[in-house]
């Protein structure tokens, strides 16, 4: 277990950066809290605690930390925690969004496991499926206004990071 300091306020992340001394990137954990946990520990970015150990570093979150696994909500307050804990150091967690968290966010729950659903339904009470998916990550909930802070591509360094590229579409929005 781990404990989380909760910020007044979420910022919009910048979209470029230096390049910093280390740099690690993963995606797609899907709600698989324990194989991020591990892949974090293993490579010396957070220790038994759940902790930030990783300095300067950068950690960056290529998107899909949701849908499938049992255990989403407690990988997002992990990322979080680090993203505080990361800043504190001189380090860097980029959590950027894949289509998972877009479409959690739009209340499309197609991949969500049963729990979630039933979550939902709990809080949200409405007749609709979706309306109530949606209040789950909604400008209403806390997750929901600091997952809507993030970017969808940062460039770091010399290298570009996005999660599953990039159509030529969003060459309209420049």
């Amino acid at each position: 277990s781990f404990y989380v300091d909760i910020r007044n306020e979420n910022q919009t992340p910048l979209h470029e950066y230096q390049m910093p001394s280390k740099l690690i990137t993963i995606s797609d954990i899907e709600g698989n809290f324990d194989g991020f946990s591990s892949f974090l520990q293993a490579n010396k970015i957070i220790d038994d605690h759940f902790n930030w150990i990783f300095g300067d570093g950068h950690l960056v979150l290529l998107g899909d930390f949701v849908d499938r696994g049992e255990n989403v909500i407690p990988t997002l307050w992990l990322i979080y925690k680090l993203e505080i804990e990361a800043e504190k150091s001189g380090g860097k967690v980029h959590f950027l969004l894949g289509n998972h968290e877009v479409m959690n966010i739009q209340g499309n729950f197609k991949y969500a496991k049963d729990k979630y659903k039933k979550i939902a339904t709990e809080i949200g009470k409405l007749d609709e499926p979706k309306e109530n998916y949606k209040i789950l990550f909604s400008e209403n909930s806390f997750l929901g206004r600091w997952l809507r802070t993030k970017n969808i591509i940062e460039k770091i360094g010399e290298y570009i990071f996005v999660h599953g590229g990039l159509s030529p579409d969003i060459l309209k929005f420049n």
